[in-house]
């Protein structure tokens, strides 16, 4: 076989095995889809209002509300429960 660049360490097929040129594409393709998380979770956080315990004290204050529209409680019952909220 003389004069023949198929060898498996001439570079001919044996190339075809290393994805030389791929693997630069592939970690680029990682920090583009990286960044575009990163970009969206980021949005997602700025566009949400308040949580945590801001938003839990909210939502039960709007329950108590409900609660006392509905005749559910007693107005002594819902000034003790709004006071128990409204603390830190």
């Amino acid at each position: 076989m003389c004069g023949c660049d198929y060898g498996p360490m001439s570079g001919g097929w044996w190339s075809s095995f290393f994805p030389g040129s791929i693997f630069p594409l592939l970690l680029w393709g990682l920090v583009i889809l990286l960044m575009v998380f990163l970009a969206i979770r980021i949005f997602k956080l700025q566009t949400h209002g308040p949580q945590g315990p801001a938003q839990d004290r909210s939502d039960s204050e709007a329950i108590l509300k409900t609660r006392f529209a509905k005749g559910e409680i007693a107005l002594e019952e819902f000034v003790r429960m709004r006071e128990i909220l409204s603390r830190p």
